[in-house]
């Protein structure tokens, strides 16, 4: 089909926002790298700033001889992104940090306070593929397993870490007007695990009973993707969330959410676990027994550099209560906690109770996630069988397209039959187009005396969309696929640029090329009943969705291009069968001589 100057107009003006498009973006990504590396650099700074602080209030601890410190630290304001730290009481001695590792983490647990300071993730690094991610718990509010509720406790002896097989464990006594209180920690790390297991002993040692009207046991939230491993992604999401007792439903929270609405964001019915993800990975914990008491949230928002006042981005905690816990004399409490901190693979989930399978978050839409789950879990189990994510996405891709061939097929031969009648259809609209009710009358009985349903090539592509959408979000979703290289692309949740960028700044993602030029030939070969002038805008169409969809994501451009290559191949199948039908139908036939 040729194209008039109308047309040409068109694509040159899609062509000029492609090309404005790639002047803008690498500037974007290259000030937002910037951005990232000094927001490292300003966290790395809060956190020596925040060291110099505790030493020099050590150091007035043992000059002026203060009063022993509460078990909790204080909260951080919501300025302030390093954790308040009070001394230690005078005569204590301070025990050097406790690293639990196996081949997939490195938790770094603080014995004084009982808390987890980091947590490095071996299997995992940042956006440029150098560091791993470490995962710094003193961004948030409040550090992983910090106490609150036994701030008027001080700390009058605290024993030295104490080695277990494959674990250890911290004890201390607390005071408190006479009161006393034996609070050891037990942390442990089983092998090929991202949960520690994390136990609180809380012993009676004196006569008299002992109530601690609450304990709130924190978890220090993850920040969104691009502050926690640099990624600048296609689309992120960012989430607290915790799951009731009695609903077995998950609650999932923007963190950024408006001040009034966050600090509603908590509960006092019970819950079995609390937590907080973004994107890729997830912090949670699954407490026995259940949080009784509910809920607590804080946030911290730290200031984006260069990024214009009243900027941010949070950090929450969230926090499992207890209330009213009473100890007899002699008596001693447990309460045991999992503590998971890694990514949201589908094998990993599955590990965890089946309320935290929500936590993947592949679509925001109910029925496409229950779709893309087993969707997610066929691409896992097409890698294992041909080693490579790239080949099980073209496997993927295929399968579904087999599957919905006879639907298709269905579709086009319904559009060639329109495509048939459509002259006939065109004299009527010309001849009754002054009384509309009678031409769509004389429409349908055209329709119905030639056998054509005028919704037959729109229904199968209408039942194919939920199962299309549910790919598009499970290769969205896919941590599996990050940092993985396939072909030519580097990476399969990212852009697959080839080379630099080099004109005006702009770089060559071919696979949204080769999907554009597949788009155009399959618009070419599709029959169609509308007007030349919708037929041209049709065909400015892919060069407009070259213009939307240029940073795609590989994985999902590579699904998009195979896609394309069958309903080409399929659509050739199609018109053979109606050519070769058409000229058996046309064919004289031959009578026998008398």
């Amino acid at each position: 089909m040729k194209l008039d100057k109308e047309s040409w107009i068109v694509i040159g003006i899609a062509l000029l926002l492609l090309i404005g498009w790639g002047v803008y973006y690498p500037q974007y990504q290259a000030k937002e790298a910037a951005l990232y590396q000094e927001q490292q650099a300003a966290a790395q700074a809060l956190a020596a700033k925040a060291e110099v602080a505790r030493k020099a209030a050590e150091q007035k601890a043992r000059e002026d001889g203060e009063k022993p410190r509460p078990d909790t630290p204080e909260p951080k304001t919501q300025s302030s992104a390093a954790e308040k730290s009070a001394p230690e009481p005078s005569g204590l001695s301070r025990f050097p940090p406790v690293l639990l590792a196996n081949d997939l983490a490195v938790f770094t647990i603080d014995p004084n306070a009982g808390t987890v300071d980091q947590v490095e993730l071996k299997q995992y690094t940042d956006s440029n593929q150098k560091n791993r991610i470490v995962f710094n718990t003193s961004l948030a509010p409040y550090k992983t397993f910090a106490l609150q509720g036994l701030e008027d406790w001080r700390t009058v002896e605290a024993s030295p870490p104490k080695k277990l097989p494959e674990a250890v464990s911290f004890s201390k006594t607390l005071e408190h007007k006479g009161e006393k209180i034996i609070l050891t920690r037990i942390f442990s790390l089983p092998k090929n695990s991202y949960s520690l297991q994390y136990t609180i002993l809380i012993e009676n040692p004196g006569k008299e009973l002992v109530i601690l009207p609450i304990l709130k046991i924190w978890a220090a939230g993850l920040p969104p993707m691009k502050q926690f491993a640099g990624d600048d992604l296609y689309s992120d999401m960012h989430r607290i969330e915790y799951c009731g007792t009695a609903s077995k439903t998950m609650i999932s929270l923007d963190p950024a959410m408006k001040e009034e609405k966050f600090k509603a964001a908590g509960t006092e019915l019970p819950v079995d676990w609390i937590g907080s993800t973004n994107k890729y990975f997830a912090s949670l914990l699954f407490a026995k027994p259940v949080f009784d008491g509910g809920v607590d949230v804080l946030r911290t928002p730290h200031a984006v550099p260069n990024a214009g006042e009243n900027t941010f981005y949070y950090v929450p905690a969230i926090a499992g209560v207890y209330r009213n816990l009473s100890f007899k004399p002699g008596a001693r409490q447990e309460f045991s906690i999992r503590c998971f901190t890694g990514p949201k693979t589908l094998d990993e989930v599955k590990k965890l109770p089946e309320t935290a399978i929500p936590i993947l978050h592949i679509s925001s839409l109910s029925l496409m996630e229950y779709l893309a789950r087993p969707v997610l879990w066929l691409l896992n189990y097409l890698k294992a069988l041909c080693g490579s994510y790239g080949m099980a996405i073209i496997l993927l891709t295929l399968i579904v397209r087999i599957v919905f061939f006879p639907l298709t097929e269905r579709g086009n031969k319904s559009m060639r039959q329109m495509q048939k009648v459509a002259p006939k259809a065109k004299e009527i609209r010309e001849k009754y187009k002054d009384n509309p009710k009678l031409m769509n009358q004389k429409t349908m009985e055209l329709y119905k005396q030639e056998g054509v349903n005028p919704m037959g090539g729109c229904l199968p592509i209408l039942l194919q969309l939920p199962v299309f959408f549910a790919l598009y979000a499970a290769l969205d979703s896919a941590v599996e696929l990050r940092h993985v290289s396939f072909l030519w692309a580097a990476d399969l949740t990212r852009p697959d640029l080839v080379g630099p960028a080099f004109f005006f700044g702009y770089g060559i993602h071919p696979l949204v090329l080769i999907m554009t030029a597949l788009m155009v030939v399959q618009q070419m070969m599709t029959p169609s009943t509308m007007d030349p002038t919708q037929q041209k805008m049709m065909m400015a169409m892919p060069v407009i969705m070259l213009f939307i969809l240029y940073n795609l994501p590989s994985g999902l451009t590579l699904y998009w291009t195979v896609s394309q290559i069958f309903s080409i191949l399929q659509m050739k199948y199609s018109l053979y069968i109606a050519k070769r039908d058409e000229e058996k139908q046309n064919a004289p036939v031959n009578s026998k001589p008398a």
